[in-house]
């Protein structure tokens, strides 16, 4: 007789732990969610593509920085660009990694794309890009902290550059290795890994309109061949341009051993990244070789 309320009284735990497992787990989805939301909503920081689809033209450095160094058997072409998204073709592939311990929570993203690699090559008057396939994935992290009084009730409090690189391990020949950003001559940033943690208030470079940044890379290159010079590096910038925010691409000056400069003036407030882009030579000069190499560095600004 006794047998029957023991039996309810267990059903009884039973359905309270699963209860208290679902709320739980209800919690921890919607922090999933807000935390996803509040990374998404880091317009700018987070976005993974940039600069103009398709075969574009390089915009002129200013006068003070148009001096590229000898050119004798490579020569940028003026129209290229990428394709990352073909119509028709692979879709991109996401992924999104996102766990919530208490108060804190970790955001990691990947992106594959299938796209191609535009260059027209010809000298001949006619735009007639060639192709070739554009294999290419970008990743990044980023920390938040739980702040009621935040977007979506978490604050991004760090994040890591945005790197782009070919997902063939063997073909990550080409690799950016620092990054430093100055502006009006005093260091802002230093980067000599696009996996660090840089913290969201203190290192990020805030920025005014008429500032003067300056940018410098390092960026290695092993992957052989006759090219002189070995490595091509353009910034990508959409706050540089006085008659509007849109995207510039402009050749960075070639210093030598690997170094590369540029200085662009800040022209209108906003949240955005900038893009250090460095490319094997053959990878501009052979339009149709299926030798895509390089490595793109987006790193985080703000004007105010």
């Amino acid at each position: 007789m006794r047998t029957f309320p023991l039996a309810l009284s267990g059903l009884t735990a039973v359905a309270l732990i699963g209860t208290a497992c679902s709320d739980s787990t209800t919690a921890l989805n919607t922090d999933r969610t807000q935390v996803q939301a509040a990374y998404e909503g880091l317009t700018g920081f987070v976005d993974d593509d940039f600069g103009d689809t398709g075969a574009v033209g390089t915009s002129a450095a200013s006068p003070a920085f148009d001096s590229y160094g000898v050119q004798d058997t490579a020569i940028a072409p003026l129209f290229w660009g990428r394709v990352r998204v073909v119509r028709g073709g692979p879709r991109p592939v996401v992924s999104l990694n996102i766990v919530v311990q208490g108060d804190s929570a970790w955001v990691t993203r990947g992106v594959g794309f299938q796209g191609i690699f535009l260059a027209d090559t010809s000298a001949d008057g006619t735009f007639n890009p060639t192709s070739k396939p554009l294999a290419e994935g970008v990743q990044q992290r980023a920390v938040f902290a739980r702040d009621p009084a935040a977007p979506h009730g978490w604050r991004a409090v760090a994040l890591t550059l945005l790197d782009w690189q070919p997902t063939a391990a063997d073909r990550r020949t080409v690799q950016v290795e620092r990054v430093a950003v100055y502006r009006n001559d005093t260091l802002q940033l230093e980067v000599e890994n696009p996996d660090s943690l840089i913290a969201v208030d203190a290192h990020v470079p805030q920025l005014h309109q008429g500032d003067t940044v300056r940018v410098e890379a390092h960026v290695a290159n092993t992957t052989g061949g006759s090219f002189s010079p070995s490595t091509f590096a353009f910034l990508h910038v959409r706050h540089a341009d006085p008659t509007g925010i849109r995207w510039r691409r402009i050749r960075m000056v070639d210093n030598g051993n690997g170094d590369f400069s540029l200085a662009w003036i800040v022209r209108f407030t906003g949240r955005d990244r900038f893009v250090v882009d460095a490319l094997d030579a053959a990878t501009l000069q052979l339009g149709t070789a299926d030798n895509y190499r390089a490595n793109e560095w987006g790193i985080p600004f703000r004007v105010e």
